[in-house]
């Protein structure tokens, strides 16, 4: 049994346009006017992008020994498949390092929901190629 805590990308990173991250479905879904009532969205969310320095003090602090976190499709790669972002390989590298330093175990979900939008103007899920888009991710 482990004792930590979960979140997922969208919900909590912010950063939706930075560093070369390419936009997903939630990033499109929550910018057309009436899909989200009170029109929030993950633009800044939780900003753990910056910030993960300061959960992980936490979840330390509140004796968790595990993190389950989701990876950013399109952080990793902005157009889906293709060239991949090293800024946000970097930024997932640090995570990881951090949370090794920390002492809490990560536990990686690879995907949460966050289709990259590149992909979904192609069929997404229904398109049969999802399958080598995914393991090329």
């Amino acid at each position: 049994f482990l004792w930590g805590t979960a979140t997922a990308a969208y919900q909590i990173e912010g950063a939706w346009d930075e560093d070369g991250k390419g936009p997903n479905i939630w990033d499109t879904f929550t910018k057309i006017p009436g899909n989200i009532v009170d029109g929030s969205s993950g633009d800044v969310a939780c900003d753990s992008y910056h910030q993960y320095q300061r959960d992980i003090e936490l979840m330390k602090y509140l004796g968790m020994s595990s993190y389950r976190f989701s990876i950013s499709w399109a952080r990793i790669l902005p157009n889906g498949i293709g060239e991949p972002n090293p800024v946000g390989i970097k930024h997932y590298r640090d995570l990881l390092t951090a949370l090794h330093t920390a002492e809490i175990e990560p536990v990686v979900t690879l995907y949460h929901w966050d289709l990259p939008q590149v992909l979904e103007d192609q069929g997404g899920w229904l398109n049969s190629t999802v399958a080598d888009w995914f393991e090329e991710y």
